[in-house]
């Protein structure tokens, strides 16, 4: 059986003050790194407050984005920068795998409707809330696919649980309704063992790959949640996060031998033929930025040692 493919959840540290080639050394940095289905870096900002910059209905106020009113695309998605940073990469890098990053519904809306909601929508839980974004966002997912990237949705709310969290899910589905499943993949970070999200998130139709972690303190108790035949039964592959994110020293960086262990562990669990791609926990922007390399360095050797 061949090396698992290895990627990344998306954020790194910001490489330069020029955006271009802040991009241009994120690719460099993950290939060099052993990487093989790199991710722009997301070097623009954080993952909420860029979609302010397209989307009617969202701003920034006082540094953080917020609900002004209906929430719709402004302009044509190819105009979304996302999609500008991808054609970018094409344009310098044409045969590259990729795989871009998009914030999810519930995660977009619960983060700027918690800090106001100024019209249009009740409150938080106004569910067309969440269903304008979706439809706001599969239009930029469709445009990222259609320039040949592999899309993630990011939902890391999920992880905290809601009484309409089948009703959330769909939400993704319909997000990429009419995409090629295999382009498509859902990261939630955190520990995913509690009201039932691994198995709504196995019934999503339009997403071939669930993203978890299994590394850090918490999620180490996802392995409990996760089984070979609630993959294969609902044909779905998972990202098994087998790196963590979170040292605070070189000595606390997970070792390719800690790595291996992990996804030995994990396939244990799930079946080998049923991981899609090795990666760390979750994003890195806010990790050391001088362990970042001895991370993905460590993963690469843990997966060559794990075979």
């Amino acid at each position: 059986m061949p090396a698992l493919t290895t990627t990344t959840i998306g954020s790194l540290y910001r490489f330069k003050e020029d955006l271009n080639e802040s991009i241009d050394e994120a690719i460099r940095f993950q290939r060099e790194l052993g990487v093989d289905l790199v991710s722009d870096g997301e070097q623009r900002a954080d993952m909420v407050s860029y979609f302010a910059e397209s989307f009617d209905g969202l701003a920034i106020e006082h540094w953080a984005p917020v609900v002004t009113g209906k929430i719709q695309l402004r302009s044509d998605p190819g105009d979304f920068s996302k999609v500008k940073d991808l054609e970018y990469v094409r344009s310098k890098f044409p045969d590259l795998k990729i795989k871009v990053a998009i914030t999810g519904p519930t995660t977009l809306g619960m983060t700027c409707g918690s800090r106001k909601i100024r019209s249009h929508y009740k409150n938080i839980m106004d569910f067309s809330l969440y269903e304008d974004l979706a439809a706001a966002l599969a239009q930029i997912a469709k445009a990222l696919v259609d320039r040949g990237a592999n899309v993630q949705i990011d939902e890391p709310f999920l992880s905290q649980g809601y009484k309409d969290l089948e009703a959330r899910v769909r939400l993704i589905d319909g997000m990429a309704e009419g995409l090629p499943a295999e382009r498509i993949s859902v990261h939630v970070c955190g520990f995913v063992g509690g009201h039932g999200v691994v198995n709504h998130l196995q019934q999503l139709d339009n997403v071939s790959v669930l993203s978890f972690a299994f590394s850090g303190t918490l999620e180490r108790r996802n392995i409990e949640h996760v089984s070979r035949a609630g993959f294969q039964d609902h044909g779905k592959k998972l990202g098994a996060g087998c790196v963590a994110v979170t040292p605070l020293s070189e000595n606390q960086v997970n070792s390719p031998e800690t790595v291996a262990a992990k996804l030995k562990e994990i396939a244990g669990k799930v079946g080998r033929e049923n991981i899609a791609y090795a990666h760390p926990d979750c994003g890195m922007r806010a990790t050391d930025k001088s362990l970042v390399p001895i991370i993905l360095r460590n993963m690469r050797a843990g997966v060559d040692l794990f075979g």
